[in-house]
């Protein structure tokens, strides 16, 4: 995925959850199924994540009885495939949690519009589709719609253990857009102090390629068990400081990075 994509602290999220069976779709997020996370378990066709969700749900033997059902679509595929799949959770009451993944463009073929961009054809403004407001409308109870930053790992996870655990349908919506549009701002960058580093890994396990393994090494611990240390650095010309390494990072060796001034041209006059 791309560099501060808002997906990658959906499937971070995802990846460090257990019990669950997640229900993937067609779209760039449709990468949540690789490395590092390995958070899908399912892709079938654009829509199909709200009916294989249903069908998780409603076909689950008892060994399945405790596991918790995650369906995965962006917000392009939704109102393409999507809705109708919504209608069916709702309507035969599936205990499906559903994650909306909003980032205001069709990310998989180009970073068009849509009608959750909030731009017409022409790229003008017109009116933009409320996501929560239409869920609510396909039969989802309104205390069971939340709309978050996918960049907030917390309030992401906290929200995920939360809703999976009520048995009535739900959905999280995330709400950033893709880094790709013209309507995304960049903030300050970050860089990793080498000094604090400690091999943990864990910004690595967020999965984005601004990141780079630069050593490995290995380390026994006290209990005698053996762990694998990744020392990383951050290409902070790449980096667009959406802060999401920042915060599996126990050491906090990852700091914003100063300004470089750049050389100013010198001019040579003739005489």
């Amino acid at each position: 995925m791309c560099v501060a994509c808002p997906h990658l602290g959906v499937y971070y999220t995802l990846s460090q959850m257990r019990n669950v069976v997640i229900a993937g779709d067609i779209g760039c997020y449709t990468l949540g199924a690789g490395h590092p996370w390995n958070a899908l378990d399912s892709c079938i066709s654009m829509g199909a994540s709200m009916g294989t969700a249903l069908g998780m749900d409603k076909g689950r033997g008892k060994v399945d009885a405790n596991k918790k059902v995650v369906a995965v679509i962006g917000d392009s595929t939704f109102m393409h495939m999507g809705m109708q799949g919504l209608l069916d959770i709702t309507w035969n009451r599936g205990n499906v949690t559903v994650l909306l993944l909003d980032n205001r463009a069709v990310g998989m073929t180009g970073g068009q519009d849509n009608p959750g961009s909030g731009r017409d054809i022409h790229g003008e403004e017109t009116t933009r589709v409320d996501f929560a407001k239409l869920c609510e409308a396909l039969g989802v109870k309104k205390e069971r719609i939340r709309v978050l930053d996918p960049y907030q790992l917390p309030v992401l996870f906290k929200a995920l253990r939360e809703e999976t655990k009520i048995e009535e349908p739900s959905v999280i919506i995330t709400d950033r857009p893709c880094v790709l549009i013209d309507h995304y701002v960049p903030t300050k960058p970050y860089l990793v102090k080498e000094d604090r580093c400690t091999g943990c890994g864990n910004c690595v396990d967020v999965g984005c390629p601004a990141i780079h393994v630069i050593r490995r090494d290995k380390e026994v611990k006290a209990s005698g068990k053996e762990v694998d240390l990744s020392f990383v650095r951050i290409d902070t010309s790449a980096c667009t400081g959406c802060g999401l390494c920042v915060q599996p990072c126990a050491p906090e060796a990852i700091i914003h990075a100063e300004p470089v001034q750049t050389l100013q041209p010198v001019q040579f006059v003739r005489k």
